[in-house]
């Protein structure tokens, strides 16, 4: 090796070269992680209600209740989700769920939407779709996560009809 060690050998290098050598450790550490035998957690409705009413739309909000399927807890992170009334979506967000789920478990969550009148009446078919970020068990997982590397998403689809009255 030369005198000055492996800064000379990067420096002795092309851009792309220093690329590839500088990827090494992430493909490793993505490649640890891949071995990883955690779960995606699971959703499910646990009820919907209407908790305010103006005269143009209402705010729903969808209970849901996460499953861990795990030996290790799981953080959830931001939920990316839309909501659609008989097919046409009408509200879309971001949320963080602000639990853990422990070893074993479930936890319940609220998502609120937003929704005009209009699509408020009778019988309706709803859907609930999106995506759940969390941190797998594990410090690296953890790291990796801050840094953005590897970001695991569970999806969210829950579909129901409820009964939105007149």
């Amino acid at each position: 090796m030369h005198p000055l060690g492996v800064c000379a050998t990067l420096v002795g290098m092309n851009a792309t070269q220093r690329s590839a050598m500088m990827m090494v450790p992430v493909l490793a550490s993505i490649a640890m992680v891949g071995c990883n035998t955690a779960q995606s957690p699971s959703f499910e409705a646990v009820g919907v209600q209407e908790v305010e009413r103006s005269e143009s739309r209402s705010v729903i909000e969808f209970r849901v209740r996460a499953s861990n399927p795990n030996a290790e807890p799981i953080p959830l992170r931001d939920i990316r989700y839309r909501v659609e009334i008989n097919g046409e979506q009408v509200f879309e967000g971001i949320r963080s769920p602000e639990t853990t789920l422990h070893t074993y478990s479930d936890s319940e969550f609220v998502l609120p939407a937003v929704v005009p009148l209009e699509f408020l009446s009778g019988t309706i078919d709803y859907a609930l779709l999106g995506s759940v970020e969390y941190i797998p068990p594990g410090r690296l997982s953890e790291v990796l996560f801050d840094a953005e590397i590897l970001v695991p998403e569970a999806t969210l689809s829950i579909e129901g009809t409820i009964d939105a009255g007149s």
